[in-house]
């Protein structure tokens, strides 16, 4: 409270490398939650809007693109894509994974997905959709795999050792993280790979099973990311 005071009454005073320290944590901490909202609010957002604008709805959330939702739909995943570039993960793997899903979010976004009727080069440009997006999904679960890990991985573990822990699966350490939260996060990742798989098949037999399916990855996603740079919520 003193420091808020004096910061007040003198605004020329330079911050403490403490403040300073404390606001890039929280800056850090409000990265991570804004990507959450994204990933949680876009599909309903998306939904509900064309279905307020008399526009019906769709069978995928690509199919937005081409309705009066296409601004949200594309500005959405821009600043998702932007927020992912931006973060900096633990070690040189977490960035290396979230500037992949940005770069391939951008993607999803600029490559619009194949029209019905569409013509051969809007065929093209719609299996690079799907490719960019295979991508992403398989990059937001393993980003949320890897938020369950709890310490660095120690030299002269085997192999499949080292992939375990390269996916989260680590040793309690000194964490005093609660048991929720490691469950919540390799939950939401494998929710996510579940629903990858499904994909085909079940689009097979139901028509907005795409669209159902997009709706709960990007909700574990989100979820994930909300709850690791969740500030109200305890633990780490």
């Amino acid at each position: 409270m003193v420091n808020i005071v004096l910061r007040l009454a003198n605004p020329f005073v330079s911050p403490s490398p403490q403040n300073t320290q404390s606001e890039m944590v929280l800056s850090y901490l409000a990265l991570r939650v804004s990507v959450g909202v994204i990933g949680m609010l876009l599909p309903w957002v998306l939904l509900i809007g064309n279905w307020a604008l008399g526009d019906g709805s769709q069978t995928s959330m690509s199919g937005y693109y081409y309705t009066p939702m296409r601004n949200v739909f594309v500005g959405a995943l821009c600043a998702l894509a932007i927020f992912l570039v931006a973060y900096k993960g633990y070690d040189l793997a977490d960035t290396t994974i979230t500037n992949i899903a940005g770069a391939a979010t951008i993607g999803v976004a600029f490559c619009p997905t194949t029209p019905q009727d569409g013509t051969g080069h809007q065929v093209v440009i719609g299996d690079l959709h799907l490719a960019f997006a295979g991508v992403a999904f398989v990059m937001l679960a393993v980003m949320a795999l890897r938020f369950a890990k709890r310490e660095p991985t120690p030299p002269g573990l085997t192999f499949w050792r080292q992939v375990g822990y390269a996916f989260g699966f680590t040793g309690s350490a000194s964490s005093d993280r609660p048991l929720w939260k490691t469950v919540l996060y390799r939950v939401c990742g494998f929710v996510i790979l579940a629903a990858i798989a499904l994909i085909y098949p079940v689009s097979l037999v139901w028509g907005y099973a795409l669209l159902a399916l997009e709706m709960i990855i990007l909700t574990a996603f989100g979820l994930s990311w909300f709850v690791k740079g969740g500030k109200l919520l305890a633990g780490g």
